[in-house]
């Protein structure tokens, strides 16, 4: 009988936790204005001192028009044709992983940001050139992790379309330096994208 009553308890306790939790969550989500957006971007870098691009995605979420939260991915849509070890290579080099932000007065029509991206990203090079698809077959594989601290400004030009440009540095870090150093890749870079969701 004790042994009932303990569980009724506990049972009584947890279901009145389960609906505080509940309420806490539906308070939240009321008070919280939550808009999903896009960002089609095109990141201008330098590498191994040779100019070249990334084409990116971003998508996520805005919570109050202030603070974005998403993932995000970017790669190299041709490869990068430079000279290491004094002998020719194809580089491909692509990068994924997850996005914070904050946007100040959104509603305004030129309006700041900054945004943190941390990932991972991943390097294929050989002397012999392969497709976008084929990048498993390049002879040499580097994989490491990335993080980009960004600032940027914003240009609304509709309710649903806004302008982002912004600077950002890349900081790549991995362990196999016997071919590619970090100073082959990391620098600062420009970016532009076309960023889709509701402004209101």
């Amino acid at each position: 009988m004790k042994f009932k009553a303990i569980i009724i308890t506990v049972e009584m306790l947890l279901m009145t936790g389960v609906l505080q939790a509940q309420n806490i969550v539906d308070s939240l989500t009321i008070k919280s204005d939550i808009k999903l957006y896009g960002n089609l971007y095109h990141q201008h870098h330098d590498f191994f001192e040779k100019a070249f691009s990334y084409q990116g995605l971003e998508v996520g979420v805005m919570i109050n028009r202030n603070f974005l939260l998403g993932i995000y991915g970017s790669c190299f849509v041709t490869n990068l044709m430079t000279e290491i070890n004094n002998k020719l290579h194809f580089i491909w080099i692509g990068q994924s992983g997850i996005n914070v932000g904050y946007i100040h007065n959104a509603r305004k029509r030129i309006h700041p940001g900054f945004q943190l991206n941390t990932g991972a990203f991943s390097l294929r090079t050989d002397e012999k050139n392969f497709g976008l698809f084929q990048t498993n077959k390049a002879e040499f594989k580097l994989t490491g992790l990335v993080i980009s601290p960004q600032i940027f400004g914003e240009l609304n030009i509709t309710d649903w379309f806004k302008i982002r440009t912004g600077l950002s540095y890349n900081l790549y870090n991995f362990k196999d330096t016997t071919i590619i150093q970090p100073s082959d890749l990391n620098h600062i870079s420009f970016t532009f994208g076309m960023v889709f969701g509701c402004n209101k």
